[in-house]
């Protein structure tokens, strides 16, 4: 395919084009973050010196004058001093507020997202400042003529307060962090001075697109761009530097351990192929051995000793893995990879609950601070009485009558009043409009905005006003009706977490319905073979109402510990009020996310079954020696180097994206490949391997392994699974049984590593921390992120054949060892679309293509005692098909595809179809099933055997036909 011109996208210069030509100096940055800050100290300050102590926002929010005059009493002077010296710390909070979101759009800003932000924050500063203005002026009014004023200057005080003090609890938080990051980056670039400069070809950035809201991603201006009509084909088919277009590659599709062991055996029988491809794809299980052949040829890299080199045991790309050998009787006994015997057992189910404990506890430590957060903010700045709701809270077993109402104020009701209802008012305006000037009207656009400000400032208000006080109170009334205590809650708790649990084990380990009837029938002593239990009910409609039900536990239960909180906090002991906020700010500073997930065990027992290499003992007996992985941890661009006389491994995996228009229609995820060249894909950019290692931090960089590579492209549980129901990844998500890692993205690489001097530029993430956690459970994968997730490569396509014609190769082995549906699988037909999509790649399969299809073959007769089988067998194996590029390479735009499908045919050998006869299932073991015996590893690797000699055929007779028309 050659190196196709990058396309570019024209647009119009933005005002953060122009700042980018003029970068802010840090030493200006920082001091700019610091003058920010000193409009709302000198504010308070005065304040502090010339306002009486008095309750002024017990007085804001009085609402009428009976309860103004309650509060004020005999001191209607003091109050009013200080409603004079509030227009001082007004300016300083309003100043400084605007200052730092100004700051922030020069700084931090860096995406149209952020911008949009930044803007909003200083309208929304200088609206609660114009609010506190008018709010100070009815309060002074009020008191002025307190005795003919009435009720309405104190309404209305309290109803500028309730939203400027809403505007105030949105925007502090946001310019504080403004303003602590942007003092931070500045400094560090101070103290460290500039990061490293990007080398030519480093980064390979992605095609620009245009984005829903008309801004140009990514942004990063490279002088080689080239201003070209290239079609989305054209930009789908970029492969970095150096990767040509080859005579022969190969293919190893996912499917768990099925599709490690088929592979394994086909490999075999296409040994020699195997030397002449230029590329080797694998997905998910064919990983697994893909990665073990490659890593049973690479050495230590820093080894001196060459006994510990493989060629030094007669290892070579001919032999690795030849049956017999090693390597292969290691693999063959380990297959069983994820727990073999009852210590293994116990302590994955281990794993998997100290995993979810640890997420459980992390999400409730997250909401107890946010209640804590909320409840001093009502006990402060009381827009809604929550008062008398702690008493009743803290009392466990309740005691005393049950709770009252929240104390609902009627200026900031009547406020959501208005906000709905003048958005309704903008909407029919906007409508009239809108028809008046066909759409294009700056009034209709004016309109539209005030109509969307409106109804999200009332729904704000009103979940601030009214559905969190509610909510508080229905927790604690529930508290008190139900009498619960102590031993109670923590019971709740515990049978929250224990339905979790067994939901997780009931929905991972469903389709394997033989272990789950066994494990039933020894719990219940229901006898051998009754099926009745795994008959009863269909396997997706009980999968879907176990996940919806444990979801709807665990919302119940964190709606009713944020609302307990919101009613108690501020009353808890202050061991409580600062130890929570500072285990979470220990949690979120230096635990990485990433690995409190089943991520590290998972490529940790990968790497106990296929991280293996062969050395001669002593007594020159060839051994295989397993990885030591906490040792060795094998990094990407030097186990994952392309040996002589052996294709360039490529590990096929997905970077999910969301809301994005790079993923193809109905996925949500794009190619993210590894290999020891470059690490990436077209949506998204390339960035070299060795050069991401170097500039990466130990946690993310361990991730950059041939390993990580293995388990992340076979990541099939995940809390983003392409088109997989939203559901279950939620509750993957929550219960951190969770595997795939954050890496990365190249396409933000490109701007960081490019503009080096930039201070601004936010570093490359060295932990990955709660809010990415946080980001998997809401489903949120931006695509301008500085990390992605990246998970199964079967997301994306299982095949790994998409990946193939990408590199542009004349002859595609295709080993297809994915599972069945409705007796023919779809994966082959999902790849033909994707690659026509992606690439403009055509697959072209003759009529013969009939004879994979199970049932397809000549029927037995009734006598052949394998005539059982009929229904599952195929006329053959392999099918030969055309691939037609849509551009010319160095072999023409025609090649051949050969597809070896893991199916059934008469002629196999009788102890393979003995097996199938005995084995309904076979060769369609679900992929759920990670536990293969030996007599299911030695029935798959047969077949993988088969299936290579088939295709072996195929390609030579491919061969002799494309020799025959050169």
């Amino acid at each position: 395919m050659g190196q196709p011109r990058i396309r570019e996208v024209t647009a119009l210069p933005t005002a953060r084009d122009a700042d980018d030509d003029h970068p802010m100096h840090a030493g200006l940055g920082a001091l700019l973050s610091v003058a920010a800050v000193l409009p709302l100290a000198l504010g308070a300050l005065w304040y502090a010196l010339y306002a009486p102590w008095v309750d002024s926002i017990a007085l804001q929010l009085a609402g009428t004058a009976k309860e103004a005059g309650r509060i004020v009493g005999s001191h209607a002077g003091d109050y009013q001093r200080a409603l004079h010296a509030g227009y001082v710390l007004i300016a300083g909070y309003t100043i400084t507020l605007v200052s730092a979101f100004a700051l922030g759009r020069r700084t931090v800003a860096h995406s149209p997202r952020h911008h949009c932000l930044v803007v909003a924050g200083m309208i929304a500063s200088a609206a609660a400042g114009l609010l506190a203005v008018a709010e100070n002026l009815l309060l002074s009014h009020g008191l002025r003529y307190f005795a003919s004023s009435g009720d309405t200057p104190f309404a209305a005080a309290a109803g500028c307060a309730a939203v400027a003090w809403l505007l105030l609890g949105l925007t502090v938080p946001v310019a504080a962090v403004v303003i602590a990051v942007t003092f931070k980056r500045a400094v560090l670039h101070l103290i460290k001075g500039p990061r490293l400069k990007a080398q030519p070809g480093d980064v390979i950035p992605p095609w620009p697109v245009i984005r829903d809201d008309g801004h140009r991603w990514p942004t990063t201006k490279r002088a080689h761009l080239e201003l070209s009509k290239a079609a989305r084909w054209r930009n789908g088919s970029r492969v970095p530097p150096g990767r040509e277009p080859g005579a022969l590659g190969i293919c190893a599709s996912g499917g768990g351990i099925r599709s490690a062991c088929v592979t394994l055996g086909a490999l075999q029988s296409l040994r020699e192929e195997l030397l002449q491809a230029r590329y080797l794809v694998s997905v998910s299980g064919g990983g697994y051995t893909v990665g073990a052949f490659q890593l049973a040829l690479t050495g230590p890299q820093h080894s001196t000793d060459s006994a510990e080199d493989p060629s030094a045991a007669g290892v070579t790309p001919e032999n690795v893995f030849e049956p017999g050998s090693p390597e292969e009787d290691h693999m063959r006994r380990h297959s069983k990879y994820l727990a073999d015997g009852t210590g293994q057992w116990l302590r994955a189910l281990g794993v998997l609950l100290r995993g979810l404990l640890a997420s459980l506890i992390l999400l409730a430590v997250t909401v107890l601070v946010l209640g804590l957060a909320l409840s001093w903010a009502y006990h402060c700045v009381p827009l809604t009485k929550l008062d008398g709701l702690y008493k009743a809270g803290l009392s466990l077993p309740p005691r005393g009558p049950a709770p009252a109402l929240p104390g609902f104020r009627g200026p900031a009701l009547l406020a959501i009043v208005v906000f709905l209802g003048g958005a309704a008012v903008c909407w029919l305006l906007w409508l009239v409009a809108f028809t008046w000037a066909r759409g294009s009207g700056r009034l209709a656009r004016w309109l539209l905005t005030a109509f969307v400000v409106a109804v999200v400032l009332g729904l704000l208000l009103a979940v601030v006003a009214v559905v969190l006080p509610l909510l508080a109170w229905a927790t604690v009334h529930l508290q008190h009706g139900l009498a619960v205590s102590r031993p109670q809650a923590g019971a709740g708790a515990g049978a929250a977490a224990a339905s979790t649990y067994l939901a997780l084990l009931a929905t991972t380990m469903w389709r394997r319905r033989q272990t789950a009837r066994r494990g039933w029938n020894r719990a219940l002593n229901l006898g051998r073979g009754n099926k009745g239990l795994t008959r009863a009910v269909p396997n997706g409609i009980m999968q879907y109402l176990i996940v919806w039900l444990v979801l709807l536990v665990l919302t119940v239960a964190g709606l009713l510990l944020l609302g307990w909180a919101v009613a108690t906090a501020w009353k808890w002991h202050c061991m409580w009020q600062f130890g929570l906020p500072a285990l979470l700010a220990f949690i979120v500073a230096s635990l990485d996310q990433t690995w409190l997930s089943l991520h590290p065990f998972y490529r940790g027992r990968l790497a106990s079954a296929f991280a293996v290499r062969r050395r001669v003992d002593r007594d020159k007996e060839a051994l295989a020696e397993p990885y030591d992985f906490k040792t060795e941890p094998t990094p990407l661009h030097w186990y994952g180097r392309r040996h002589e006389g052996f294709p360039q491994v490529i590990f096929a995996a997905s970077a999910n994206l969301s809301g994005s228009d790079r993923t193809p229609p109905g996925r949500h995820a794009v190619s993210f490949t590894f290999s020891h060249d470059y690490v990436g894909g077209p949506d998204i950019g390339y960035v070299r391997t060795e050069r991401l290692a170097e500039r990466t931090k130990r946690l993310v960089n361990t991730d950059l392994t041939v390993q990580s590579a293995v388990a992340v492209s076979g990541a099939a549980f995940a809390s983003a699974m392409g088109r997989q129901a939203r559901a279950f990844q939620t509750l993957l998500a929550l219960s951190n049984a969770r595997l795939g890692t954050w890496l990365p993205n190249p396409g933000a690489l490109a701007s960081l590593w490019e503009r080096h001097s930039d201070w601004r530029l936010p570093p490359q993430p060295t932990i990955r921390r709660l809010p990415y956690l946080l980001r998997e459970i809401s489903g949120r994968y931006p695509m301008d992120d500085r990390l992605l997730l990246t998970t199964d490569g079967g997301h994306y396509d299982n095949l790994g054949l998409v990946e193939l014609l990408r590199h542009g190769v004349r002859t595609a082995i295709c080993i297809d060892s994915t599972p069945a549906s409705a007796h023919f699988a779809a994966t082959l037909g999902e790849a033909i679309t994707l690659a026509y999509e992606e690439l403009g790649v055509k697959i072209v399969l003759p009529d013969e293509w009939r004879n994979l299809v199970p049932g397809s073959a000549a029927p037995l007769q009734p006598e052949d005692p394998l005539a059982t089988l009929n229904v599952r067998l195929s006329a053959d194996v392999v099918v030969t098909g055309r691939i037609i590029y849509p551009q010319e390479l160095n072999f023409g735009n025609e090649g051949t595809l050969i597809l070896a499908r893991a199916t059934l045919t008469s002629a196999m050998p009788y102890h393979l179809l003995a097996y199938a006869s005995a084995r309904e299932v076979f060769p369609h073991d679900s992929t759920g099933d990670q536990w293969f015996d030996h007599r299911q590893f030695d029935a798959y690797q047969a077949l993988g055997r088969y299936l290579g000699r088939q295709a072996k055929e195929a390609y030579l007779k491919a061969q002799a036909t494309q020799a025959k028309k050169a």
